[in-house]
């Protein structure tokens, strides 16, 4: 990749394309997983110090909601509510619009009443989340 860029555009576009973007790439990722077990609202119970944090979810594209990742990892949403900004989920939800993702696992609804009850003060701590459907393991 930094050969290709230093083709097309010389020194500067090695330097933006490759160097600069690579390092920004880094801190962000390093900034997710230090600032947001420290910094922001804690939702959900989890066995981690993960919080939500909107500046880090805009720097990030959406990974700042970094509990609600860490209580629910299959949704490829870390934004459950619509006013949490998740520019990731907007592209692959987009993709696929025109085919190119498909089978995409969202949020399950007791998961997002969970966080409801929670945000109002509503959830007992002793509770399991509401409606939480049995799963039962073949013997």
């Amino acid at each position: 990749l930094g050969v290709t860029c230093w083709l097309v555009a010389g020194w500067p576009g090695l330097f933006i394309g490759f160097f600069l973007s690579t390092s920004l790439l880094w801190h962000n990722t390093f900034l997710i997983n230090s600032l947001t077990h420290v910094w922001g609202k804690k939702r959900f119970d989890t066995p981690d110090e993960s919080r939500n944090n909107l500046i880090t979810a805009i720097l990030t594209l959406g990974e700042g909601w970094h509990n609600n990742h860490h209580h629910y990892q299959s949704s490829c949403r870390n934004g459950f509510y619509w006013w949490e900004i998740d520019d990731t989920y907007y592209v692959i939800k987009a993709m696929s619009w025109v085919g190119l993702v498909w089978d995409i696992r969202g949020v399950p609804e007791h998961v997002l009443e969970e966080g409801r009850l929670r945000d109002r003060g509503e959830f007992k701590s002793d509770e399991k989340s509401p409606k939480k459907p049995e799963v039962q393991l073949a013997a």
